[in-house]
């Protein structure tokens, strides 16, 4: 009897083995490389029993890297680590865990980071990047009061010459006039000497980075006088020479040129599409779920 209950259990074992090989090998190995991976780790720092493995920091080097370099990023981690769990072990003994509600914060935060990828990774494959002018232009007229200047803005021929250059005294002629023939000499002069040219007259550009670090630099009032009262402005220091022959500007409060903010509604459209994508995405999923009755509502009648 023992003998016969044997061999039915040395068959069902190896039938077991038989049928199972794979997937018990498969266990086997998964458990001996994670036994390999923590008898191997090296401990680079602990803090009562909570213990930092230099497996942890993985992750934070490339093949790039320098020893040198990989030396003093596990230096800087563990430095955070010790002073990180030293005070979380410090704030645990004294606040109130269960008070804290971590669990339902947890998965809101969860929540918000699911939700995140989701919408991001939909609004990436339908939204509709291609943005006309006439699309810009009719946003622009439409809200242009949403776009008023916070600072002046400028559009002329900006220049800085080096204090020994030479020809100074026709390039202030030549700033000043408007004959084709003179704005060609002034362009050769200015690649040739100065070494900061803007002589597209038909671009704005925020007159305060462009004072920024020049002895023009003066306060609001006194800059927005000075575009009141003259289209040319000079100015030497130590160095250099400030020629700026100024052909038109706007002043704070005021609506710019489309030009001007042409990006901004740009990204103001892209904004709204996005919006309207994301809303577009809660409304095809809840009359989904209404269709196929996947919630109900329980209301208290009392």
């Amino acid at each position: 009897m023992i003998r016969r209950n044997f061999y039915k259990l040395s068959f069902l074992f190896i039938s077991l083995s038989v049928f199972s090989c794979d997937k018990i090998k498969g266990v086997l190995d998964k458990a001996v490389e994670e036994e390999n991976i923590k008898s191997s780790r090296v401990a680079l720092a602990k803090v009562n029993d909570k213990v930092l493995y230099d497996t942890e920091l993985k992750s934070l080097y490339n093949e790039r890297m320098s020893l040198k370099d990989s030396l003093n990023i596990q230096e800087r981690y563990v430095n955070a680590w010790v002073r990180k769990t030293i005070t979380l072990e410090k704030a645990q003994s004294q606040v109130d865990v269960e008070k804290l509600d971590i669990q339902r914060r947890l998965d809101e935060y969860k929540y918000q980071l699911i939700m995140h990828e989701y919408v991001r990774e939909y609004i990436s494959s339908n939204l509709d990047t291609v943005i006309t002018d006439e699309q810009i232009k009719a946003h622009y007229q439409k809200n242009s009061d949403d776009f008023i200047l916070k600072t002046n803005i400028v559009r002329g021929n900006f220049l800085r010459y080096p204090n020994n250059a030479p020809d100074l005294k026709k390039v202030r002629k030549l700033m000043q006039s408007t004959k084709p023939e003179d704005q060609e000499k002034l362009r050769s002069s200015a690649y040739a000497y100065a070494d900061f040219v803007h002589l597209e007259d038909s671009v704005w550009l925020d007159l305060d980075e462009l004072l920024f670090g020049t002895p023009f630099m003066k306060s609001q009032s006194e800059v927005t006088k000075l575009l009141k009262r003259d289209k040319f402005w000079e100015v030497s220091d130590e160095s250099n020479t400030y020629l700026y022959r100024i052909d038109d500007y706007k002043i704070v409060d005021q609506v710019p040129p489309l030009q001007f903010v042409q990006k901004q509604v740009r990204n103001v459209i892209l904004g709204r599409r996005k919006l309207e994508l994301r809303t577009q995405l809660e409304d095809e999923l809840y009359n989904e779920a209404t269709r196929n009755n996947n919630y109900e509502i329980y209301i208290s009648e009392e």
